[in-house]
C-alpha cells in the first residue's frame, strides 16, 4: 500500500513537471517569435508582458508591465507579431494601460490593402471590428486585408488590422460597412510590442 501511494505521488509530480515544461516551451516559442520580429522590423519597439485585463465588459483594455521608466508614453501604438493591438492610454512609472482596438470607443483610420478604399475600423462590443464610411459601391470583398492608413495620427501606416469577414449596407443605403476580424486574437494576448515614434 505504501509503495502504491509513493508511485501515485511520483506520477503526480511527473505530471506537474510535464505541465510546467509545456508551459515553458510555449512561452519560449512566443518569446522567440517576438525576438525574430524585433530583429526584422524597421520599427523601434519595446516588448512588454500583459499582467492584467479589464474586469468590465464595456471596455477592452489590458495592463502591461512597462511604463514611463521604460520610455512608454500615452498615445503610443501597440502591436504584436500578428498585427495591431491598440494604443497606450495611461502610463505610470512601471506599467501602462492599453486600449485594445476592439473597444467601442476606439477607431482606427484604415484602408483596404487591395483597392486602397479608406474607412474607419471601430471597435464593437464583440470580438470583431466594423469598418464604416465606405461608399455604397466600395470595392471591398470578404477576405480583403485591412491595414492602417497614413491618415492615422496614432498608428504608423501599413500595420495589419485584420481581414474582412462580412459586408453589409448601412440602413440609409448610401454607404456600406465591413465586418473585420482582427489579425490578433485580443482575448489571448500575453506579450505586446509598444512602438516608439
Amino acid at each position: 500500500m505504501v509503495k502504491l501511494e509513493r508511485l501515485s505521488s511520483e506520477a503526480e509530480n511527473l505530471r506537474r513537471r510535464l505541465f510546467d515544461l509545456r508551459e515553458i516551451e510555449q512561452e519560449n516559442l512566443r518569446l522567440k517569435s517576438i525576438l525574430n520580429f524585433k530583429q526584422r522590423s524597421p520599427l523601434r519597439i519595446i516588448p512588454a508582458r500583459v499582467i492584467a485585463r479589464s474586469p468590465d465588459s464595456w471596455s477592452s483594455s489590458v495592463i502591461i508591465d512597462k511604463g514611463r521608466d521604460s520610455g512608454i508614453r500615452t498615445g503610443m501604438a501597440v502591436i504584436n507579431t500578428q498585427g495591431l493591438v491598440g494604443r497606450v492610454i495611461e502610463s505610470s512609472g512601471s506599467n501602462s494601460k492599453i486600449l485594445l482596438i476592439n473597444d467601442p470607443s476606439q477607431g482606427v483610420s484604415s484602408i483596404v490593402q487591395r483597392t486602397r478604399q479608406e474607412g474607419l475600423a471601430s471597435g464593437s462590443l464583440g470580438a470583431n471590428l466594423i469598418m464604416r464610411y465606405l461608399p455604397a459601391d466600395a470595392q471591398i470583398a470578404v477576405g480583403d486585408i485591412i491595414i492602417t492608413s497614413e491618415l492615422s495620427r496614432v498608428y504608423p501606416k501599413g500595420l495589419l488590422v485584420g481581414t474582412v469577414v462580412n459586408i453589409g449596407k448601412e440602413f440609409s443605403g448610401l454607404s456600406c460597412y465591413a465586418v473585420v476580424k482582427p489579425a490578433v486574437k485580443l482575448s489571448d494576448i500575453e506579450e505586446v510590442l509598444v512602438i516608439i515614434p
